[in-house]
């Protein structure tokens, strides 16, 4: 009995929580989401000595940082564009406690082996409509109308500028 009301107070609640209008966008937030509305074109990797960083060593190899060109829409979707074959998609808000994005990546059907891992391992989340997503948080380091720092692994600093629009 008490599991049973757990669950239906765990599904009330993810349930408000989902149905909030633009993810629970409060006025004080608002204006900085408005400053995040728009196209944002990467500029350069620094590392965390404030060092450019023209090359990154991965496991598989190494990467050239080029971007991601990213796009956040007014009505709470965007779009990081890696290569014009990989582009992440899906929701968005902003964390005023945390000074973060959030991205709420939403998987593609169908499935990839990579989606149906994370979703088999329980990494992925699921919608009231069925959809899997992944939970992705970007701190803001710096914001202003024209100019974005996003800080990501390893105490690097993404830089970004607003395209011409």
């Amino acid at each position: 009995m008490t599991k049973r009301i757990f669950k239906t107070g765990l599904y009330l609640l993810s349930t408000l929580i989902f149905n909030l209008p633009v993810f629970g966008q409060t006025e004080k937030t608002d204006s900085l989401k408005k400053e995040l509305i728009g196209t944002w074109e990467f500029v350069e990797l620094r590392d965390k000595d404030n060092n450019k960083v023209d090359t990154i060593r991965h496991g598989q190899g190494f990467e050239i940082p080029k971007g991601p060109l990213l796009t956040y829409r007014a009505d709470g979707t965007y779009s990081k564009q890696f290569t014009p074959k990989n582009t992440d998609k899906g929701k968005w808000y902003f964390d005023k406690d945390k000074n973060a994005i959030i991205h709420l990546l939403y998987y593609e059907k169908p499935y990839s082996f990579a989606a149906k891992y994370l979703i088999d391992k329980g990494h992925a989340k699921q919608d009231k409509n069925g959809d899997y997503y992944e939970v992705i948080t970007d701190k803001i380091v710096e914001l202003t109308d024209n100019k974005l720092i996003l800080l990501e692994r390893e105490e690097r600093q993404r830089t970004f500028m607003k395209a011409d629009e």
